[in-house]
């Protein structure tokens, strides 16, 4: 499995990428040229308006030329966008891997979402974009940005809650199993230290709690699964090993679960990703940089876990 390195991530840039980014800037400078025209003209009006006439005069000056603008531009601000995922974010995924492509506009299924379970709170509203698939060595990925949400209601007020919003992954694993196991954070033993094994049997919302011998990995995570044999079986040292480093890797509380001979993971990120900035400039390197390390994060699952060394089952 041969995947592009960081190191010659500048020369891609520099060769391929910056040539791009400098027709797309130009573009950009035009809008926001426009912009700045438009608000310009409104703050003119609306000005005087709100010392001399009425304030609410004054302001609805300056958001009638806000509109104004965006019926005029908000086709082209899409189509630069839209440039900058398929000409920039599209190459960056090929760049990485040959045998992986970027859809800007698919993300992860709903019924895949539900079918890992990792995230049981019920959603009004489901969203995602950015689906990167295809293959890794003999392993099947997708993963694409999520956000999805609950409504909930009340006689006062209606408040909408995350459930997840970050990158969700899926791969099929290198071991047939049946039953199911659930990798998630654990935030009892974090909170209650030896308590937390009590808190943790009392969650009924998941199968029973399996105990490993792994005594750092028991502090990072809680581990339920339908049996408990096939739940070792499936999380060898090795992988424990693995999944802790990621862990680390990520800086944040990941879940995994493994059902149906395949691992789903949730990587929680509390930002759009791969969007093109309209206000700065798009010729930035660390930006680059920066979406560069997030599709390697996800891409890297399948050298991090390990998942192209095959049981003799499922060669």
């Amino acid at each position: 499995m041969h995947m592009a390195s960081e190191d010659s991530l500048r020369a891609f840039y520099d060769a391929s990428l910056l040539p791009v980014l400098q027709e797309i800037e130009a573009e950009r400078q035009k809008v926001l040229k426009a912009f700045l025209i438009h608000i310009g003209i409104g703050l003119a009006a609306g000005i005087p308006l709100f010392a001399f006439a009425s304030p609410i005069a004054g302001i609805a000056a300056v958001v009638i030329a806000a509109i104004v603008f965006f019926i005029r531009f908000g086709g082209k601000i899409g189509e630069l966008k839209k440039r900058f995922k398929e000409q920039v974010i599209a190459n960056i995924v090929k760049f990485i891997h040959a045998d992986l492509s970027f859809d800007h506009s698919r993300f992860i299924p709903r019924s895949v979402y539900d079918k890992s379970k990792l995230y049981l709170s019920s959603i009004s509203r489901y969203n995602g974009d950015d689906m990167v698939s295809g293959t890794v060595g003999k392993t099947n990925i997708r993963f694409s940005e999520l956000h999805t949400q609950q409504v909930r209601k009340s006689s006062k007020s209606t408040t909408v809650v995350t459930i997840f919003r970050g990158l969700f992954f899926v791969a099929d694993f290198n071991k047939h199993f049946i039953g199911e196991t659930f990798v998630l954070p654990d935030t009892a033993e974090s909170t209650f230290g030896g308590l937390g094994t009590f808190f943790q049997k009392m969650n009924m919302s998941r199968p029973k709690l399996v105990k490993l011998e792994d005594i750092e990995f028991e502090k990072a995570f809680a581990v339920y699964g339908s049996d408990q044999i096939e739940a070792r079986y499936i999380l060898s040292t090795a992988l424990m090993q693995r999944i802790l480093t990621f862990k680390k890797k990520t800086r944040c509380d990941i879940s995994l679960s493994f059902i149906d001979s395949n691992v789903f993971i949730g990587i929680p990120v509390n930002k759009d990703l791969f969007e093109a900035p309209m206000f700065s400039s798009m010729i930035n390197y660390s930006m680059i940089a920066e979406y560069y390390s997030y599709l390697m994060l996800c891409i890297g699952i399948v050298e991090d876990l390990d998942l192209n060394t095959r049981i003799w089952s499922k060669e």
